[in-house]
Parts: structure tokens; C-alpha cells; sequence
């Protein structure tokens, strides 16, 4: 089979020429499948047409709500913000007073009052 772009010779089975890459063979017709692609009719959306004329411009975009609870900078009014947390000095106070409570707790629950006599008054242990 000869190429019809660079007239070289190549084998009979071949789809492209070897030298210059040309197809030999035509591609394969598509068979008729019927469908009929629709057009819109002429003068859509235009002056004498019952559709509105196209409206290629951008709708104005609403003011951005504030989400409830959303933290926003007093300074900037900026939504990026970093949450604060409980200072590390705030939680060593905590842990070490939580500490000394039930130390003194325990040390108030081991101090008992002497018996008394309710007829006498006398205090003993």
C-alpha cells in the first residue's frame, strides 16, 4: 500500500505509514443514527419573542451573615480567629487548690469534738 502523503511503500495491513505517520485508511464512516439536533428557534429571547432577553451579568451577591456564635475581630471584623483557652497558670491553681481542699477536708473530717455528757457537761475521749 502506498502512502498517499509521502508516497512510500508500506505493508497491506498497515493503518499508518511508517516514515511520516500518515493515516492510510480512512476512518470508519459512522453509521446514521437518526438524530436531528435541536435548534432554538431564531429571534429567541429577543424583541418580539415570549422569552425574556438573556441576562449575561451577575446577580448581586447578598451581604454574608453572621453565624450565631461565630467570634469575629472587634478591630477588622475578620471570621479567622483562633479560640483562646484556660491559661496553664489557671489550671496549676485549680489542680493545686483542688488539692489542698481535700487535704484540709480530709485533715477537718479526722478532728472530732470530745464526748460530751448531756447531764453533767463533762468532755471526755
Amino acid at each position: 500500500m502506498q502512502c498517499l502523503k509521502c508516497g512510500s511503500e508500506n505493508r497491506d495491513e498497515s493503518n499508518f505509514c511508517r516514515y511520516c505517520s500518515a493515516p492510510l485508511k480512512p476512518p470508519p464512516a459512522e453509521p446514521n443514527s437518526g438524530y436531528i439536533p435541536s435548534v432554538p428557534p431564531t429571534g429567541a429571547g429577543f424583541a418580539g419573542s415570549n422569552f425574556p432577553p438573556p441576562n449575561y451579568q451577575q446577580a448581586p451577591q447578598p451581604p454574608m451573615r453572621q453565624v450565631v456564635g461565630q467570634l469575629c475581630c472587634p478591630r477588622c471584623g475578620s471570621v479567622n480567629i483562633i479560640k483562646g483557652g484556660i491559661p496553664l497558670w489557671a489550671t496549676l491553681v485549680a489542680i493545686i487548690g483542688l488539692f489542698v481542699v481535700c487535704v484540709l477536708s480530709l485533715f477537718f473530717l479526722l478532728v472530732k469534738e470530745p464526748h460530751r455528757c448531756l447531764n453533767c457537761g463533762l468532755e471526755f475521749k
